[in-house]
C-alpha cells in the first residue's frame, strides 16, 4: 500500500494572516544526533501539513537521560500552560526516542517514562529497523552493525559509516506496510514472552500520531 497522501488543508482551516493553527505540538528527545531527528522532521513536514507541530531534539543522551530530559521539558510545558491560560498550550506531547542498543538502565527508562506520562519509540536494536521493514520482513534477532549495512544495499543513499541519515523521501511508498510487520513483530514477541525483544519497533506510533493530527 503506498504512502497516505498528503492532506491539503482548505481556507477555513487558515487563521486570517494566513498561517494554521497546529492542532498538537509534538516534542521527541532523540538518542541520535542526525538520524532520528532528520527523519523525524522530514516526515512531519510530509504529513502535518502544519497541523501538527513537532521539534525533533538530537543527542539528548543514552536512554535514562532521554527520558529524564523529556520529564524536564514536561513540566515546563505544564508551567506554561497553567500560567498562559491558553487551551492550545495544553495540546502537546513529550516522546522519547530511543534503541536497545548496548545501553544500559533501559527498565529504569521506560519506568520513569510510564510514571511521568512520557511517550516512548522504541527500536531494538536500532531505528534503522523502521526504514528496513518498509522493503522486507526482519523476524530474526540481527545486530545492529549487520542491520545498517543491509539497509545500506537497499538504500543507495544510506551510509552505514559517518552520520547514518535516513531521508524519508528515499523510502518507496510503503508506509502501510511497515507498520504491519513492526505490529507483526510486536505479537510474535508477546506470544513467546520476549517483549521488545530483537527484532522490535514501535516508532509508527509516533509516526501515526502526526499522520492523524495533521488531517
Amino acid at each position: 500500500m503506498g504512502r497516505i497522501r498528503k492532506f491539503r488543508p482548505s481556507r477555513t482551516l487558515a487563521r486570517k494572516q494566513g498561517t494554521i493553527q497546529p492542532k498538537l505540538k509534538i516534542y521527541a528527545f532523540c538518542e541520535g544526533m542526525n538520524t532520528e531527528p532528520k527523519f523525524i522532521r522530514e516526515f512531519s513536514r510530509e504529513q502535518s501539513n502544519g497541523l501538527v507541530s513537532v521539534e525533533a531534539i538530537g543527542a539528548a543522551g543514552a536512554p535514562f537521560q532521554i527520558v529524564s530530559s523529556a520529564v524536564m521539558k514536561k513540566l515546563e510545558l505544564e508551567k506554561v500552560a497553567a500560567s498562559s491560560g491558553d487551551s492550545l498550550d495544553e495540546k502537546f506531547e513529550v516522546w522519547a526516542v530511543f534503541d536497545k542498543d548496548e545501553h544500559p538502565k533501559i527498565p529504569e527508562a521506560f519506568q520513569k517514562a510510564a510514571s511521568n506520562n512520557i511517550h516512548v519509540a522504541f527500536s531494538n536494536p536500532c531505528f534503522e529497523l523502521w526504514p528496513a521493514l518498509h522493503y522486507k520482513n526482519q523476524s530474526a534477532p540481527i545486530h545492529r552493525h549487520k542491520l545498517q549495512s543491509d539497509l545500506s544495499k537497499l538504500i543507495p543513499n544510506y551510509k552505514n559509516k559517518g552520520s547514518k541519515e535516513v531521508a524519508f523521501s528515499d523510502l518507496p511508498d510503503e508506509y502501510t506496510l511497515a507498520r504491519s510487520r513492526a505490529i507483526a513483530l510486536t505479537k510474535e514477541h508477546v506470544a513467546v514472552g520476549t517483549p521488545l525483544g530483537n527484532p522490535y519497533t514501535d516508532v509508527y506510533q509516533l509516526f501515526d500520531k502526526i499522520i492523524h493530527n495533521g488531517k
